[in-house]
């Protein structure tokens, strides 16, 4: 009796598509009766139907697991777990919440609006949001992958406040028990389909603008912007205006940060968390 007559020509043509070089051996499987067993290269001994359900029940996780990580839901639980953030509720920032009283602050929310469909698209861009202390630049930039998010062409996003950040990695260091690493955190910010660096050159004083971003963040930046500058955007929060963060950052990150830079200022807008908001 051949290997695998009685067997359909998908099924026959899948075993043979995975398992180069089977050998039919002369034992009968104790499920399948009317099979005999086959040795394939990686030297498992199976049945050819007991292959093709095991193959079958693969693929179907395969294709459930792949399916929910690109749904909705799925996106935003891959957010809110890799998100390195010093409180979670900055993730549940919207566009609903983002109040605008003046005429600067509506054009802000349109801009940002505005950039929603070329960043789920995937357009490798820069979008550097700068502007005071509290008046909403992390509030807007988490609503725009909120946004992203929902959609049906959706994409991954992942939120990085980068001195929480750091203080992590520092923080592994000494601990070699850690989950956190500088690699670890490295991979998952160039793996993300869209990643937010909220409030990068924290250091420098935004009233005096001296000095220079430590050497130390100068390295993340530029494994993270070297991996992603013409391949994915990134949006940047900082209190720093962008043409001042040339002379604070290293030339080779401030270039790549430029490519396809788009620029959105938050000026003339108060600071959000003192008093009603606004």
């Amino acid at each position: 009796m051949d290997l695998l007559s009685g067997l359909s020509k998908e099924v026959v043509e899948n075993i043979m598509e995975h398992s180069k070089g089977i050998l039919e051996i002369d034992e009968y499987c104790e499920k399948h009766p009317r099979y005999k067993k086959m040795m394939l290269p990686d030297g498992r001994v199976i049945c050819p139907v007991c292959y093709k359900d095991g193959r079958d029940g693969l693929v179907s996780k395969e294709n459930s697991e792949a399916y929910y990580a690109d749904s909705v839901e799925g996106r935003r639980k891959y957010l809110y777990k890799n998100s390195v953030v010093s409180n979670k509720s900055v993730l549940d920032k919207g566009f609903k919440t983002f109040f605008t009283k003046t005429d600067n602050e509506k054009s802000i929310r349109q801009e940002a609006t505005l950039l929603i469909e070329p960043l789920a698209s995937g357009e490798a861009m820069t979008v550097y949001l700068q502007g005071a202390p509290g008046t909403g630049k992390s509030h807007l930039a988490s609503s725009m992958i909120k946004n992203i998010n929902a959609l049906a062409n959706g994409k991954k996003c992942l939120f990085m406040n980068f001195p929480t950040l750091q203080q992590r990695i520092r923080a592994s260091y000494s601990n070699q028990m850690s989950n956190d690493s500088e690699g670890k955190f490295i991979d998952q910010m160039t793996q993300a389909d869209i990643l937010v660096l909220d409030d990068i050159a924290s250091e420098i004083n935004p009233l005096s603008i001296q000095g220079q971003v430590s050497d130390f963040s100068a390295r993340i930046l530029y494994a993270v912007m070297d991996a992603r500058a013409e391949s994915k955007p990134t949006i940047i929060t900082s209190n720093i205006p962008w043409r001042e963060l040339e002379n604070l950052l290293d030339p080779r990150v401030y270039s790549r940060m430029s490519h396809k830079i788009k620029v959105i200022t938050f000026s003339g807008i108060r600071d959000k968390r003192k008093g009603a908001i606004g």
